[in-house]
């Protein structure tokens, strides 16, 4: 089944239970079922108009993106996010890359339609979900006839239905499509992990763009309520929980930090908290501990990839905490056990399953993996190797199931709960005239999980600064790609041939920790 044949059974059960609460707007399931429709009766007819399938939505947190994918699902179409957090140039490229056919904005991202209009190639449809707009019409008018029951065939299970890049390299990246399937389990695999339920409350704090998009949609498929913020704010987050009596809260480990420290937190109730859910960065052990202490016995933590969908693994208080109490700390260092729509299983190099105790890459096997990379046949392969879904995390996993993530075998960063790769950094970098050349790597960080940071070797004689560097970055990539520190080398390792090691530079700031991530 698709997300929104489930959502629709649910809101023909509680049409009038609140589906979103969105500053003003309180919209029952009832009236987001009618919305939903909508969007999938116009999306049809652009279809027939010659448009196609592929719908981009390029908007910060509001509860339109939610009924946007549930249309497109019902549509049989395929959504694509946009990470709003890139600049405008790299998400055209990824756009034009995915073969974008329309394209849903806020006008927040106004300013950039002129880009994406002279890049995206194939879209002829570009509708402003918010107001009017002179770069496209308004949502309500492209709805005005719309608005009646939809109804169409069952979907096939294998259609594509959701596109997402994996990442911000520059050129075409590579995008994961989801199907229906994929969905539905991941759908199923949420809703059993977290104890979502048609009485759950979830507050929706971090992009809907990303894990906290998917997230959301579990709860619909259920009956529960999406409360939506614009960002995170700490002073609001913890007067919307006492206020709206939240049950469900992800956030990336950054913003439970800020949380921690915030003087507030101390004083409010946490009494309506089930599951407080940590995810897209590993969080600190002993930051988690203290969480516990603070929130309640209601702290999980959820590993996923783009590729594999969110749970993978998940650790809850019945796993981390004993009968007297105390903690377990081996689980508390752990990212958590398999789910109960996936198989895990560590690997070695030859596609050999290693016991307990020995250190490999966690591979699965899953519904809720990806079809494939888009037009990435070769790449497809290499990650589904030896029939099993390889996440290029190192892990080990205990005679418990616990698997504990030790290293990464690929480059990529993960910051504040959004990937960099930093080749994409360092061409930016090597630009500037003053750069002989540069490596960057990310290193241990309490606030952001790991931090980017480029050691740069300067040409002879030639100059530049720590502050350059950053603002180069920052006008090409935008603030999340941008180094948090900048050191400068005399002289760069290399090897015998010349080849630059980040493994040497990196062991410099990852040498004590008991992780590499």
């Amino acid at each position: 089944m698709r997300l929104a044949d489930y959502f629709d059974a649910v809101a023909q059960l509680h049409p009038d239970n609140l589906a979103f609460v969105d500053g003003a707007t309180r919209m029952t399931y009832g009236e987001a079922q009618k919305y939903v429709h909508a969007v999938a009766h116009c999306l049809t007819r652009a279809r027939a108009a010659g448009a196609g399938t592929h719908a981009a939505i390029y908007a910060p947190n509001d509860y339109r993106v939610s009924l946007l994918h549930l249309g497109i699902n019902l549509a049989d179409a395929a959504w694509l996010s946009v990470h709003i957090r890139n600049s405008v140039e790299t998400n055209a490229e990824v756009l034009d890359y995915f073969d974008t056919d329309m394209v849903f904005f806020h006008s927040y991202f106004e300013s950039s339609m002129p880009v994406l209009k002279a890049k995206l190639s194939k879209a002829r449809l570009y509708v402003c979900i918010d107001r009017a707009s002179e770069h496209g019409m308004s949502m309500d008018e492209w709805l005005k006839d719309c608005w009646k029951p939809f109804r169409n065939q069952p979907e096939d299970p294998a259609k594509r239905a959701f596109l997402q890049p994996t990442g911000g390299t520059t050129g075409p990246s590579k995008g994961a499509v989801h199907t229906h399937r994929s969905l539905e389990f991941m759908g199923l695999g949420l809703t059993s992990a977290f104890g979502i339920t048609s009485s759950s409350r979830h507050l929706c704090v971090a992009p809907l763009t990303h894990a906290a998009g998917l997230l959301a949609l579990g709860f619909t498929i259920k009956g529960g309520v999406n409360i939506l913020m614009p960002g995170f704010d700490p002073d609001a987050v913890l007067s919307l929980i006492e206020a709206e009596k939240i049950t469900h809260l992800y956030l990336p480990p950054t913003a439970v930090y800020g949380l921690l420290a915030h003087p507030k937190t101390r004083k409010t109730d946490f009494s309506s908290l089930q599951a407080f859910i940590v995810g897209a960065a590993p969080i600190a052990p002993e930051k988690f501990k203290e969480a516990v202490q603070v929130f309640g016995p209601v702290m999980y933590e959820s590993f996923g990839q783009t590729e594999t969908l969110v749970p993978i693994l998940v650790k809850g208080p019945a796993d981390y905490l004993m009968p007297d109490g105390s903690f377990d700390e081996d689980v508390v260092r752990a990212a958590g056990k398999a789910v109960d729509v996936a198989c895990l299983a560590i690997m070695d190099a030859e596609g050999n399953l290693l016991p307990a105790g020995e250190r490999g890459e966690i591979v699965v096997r899953s519904s809720m993996v990806m079809q494939g990379y888009y037009k990435k046949p070769d790449d497809t392969a290499a990650v589904s190797a030896f029939g099993w879904h390889h996440t290029t995390d190192v892990g080990v996993r205990d005679a418990r199931g616990y698997v504990t993530i030790v290293d990464r075998m690929k480059d990529m960063i993960v910051t504040g709960g959004f990937n960099v790769f930093p080749v994409e950094i360092e061409k930016v970098i090597q630009n500037h005239p003053a750069v002989l050349d540069c490596i960057v790597i990310g290193v241990p960080d309490d606030k952001w999980g790991e931090a980017v940071k480029a050691v740069v070797q300067r040409k002879p004689g030639l100059t530049v600064s720590e502050e350059e560097i950053m603002a180069l970055c920052k006008e090409h990539l935008g603030s999340t790609k941008t180094p948090k520190s900048v050191e400068f080398w005399v002289d760069l390792p290399r090897s015998a041939v010349g080849k630059l090691l980040k493994k040497d530079v990196r062991e410099k700031y990852w040498g004590e920790q008991w992780r590499s991530v």
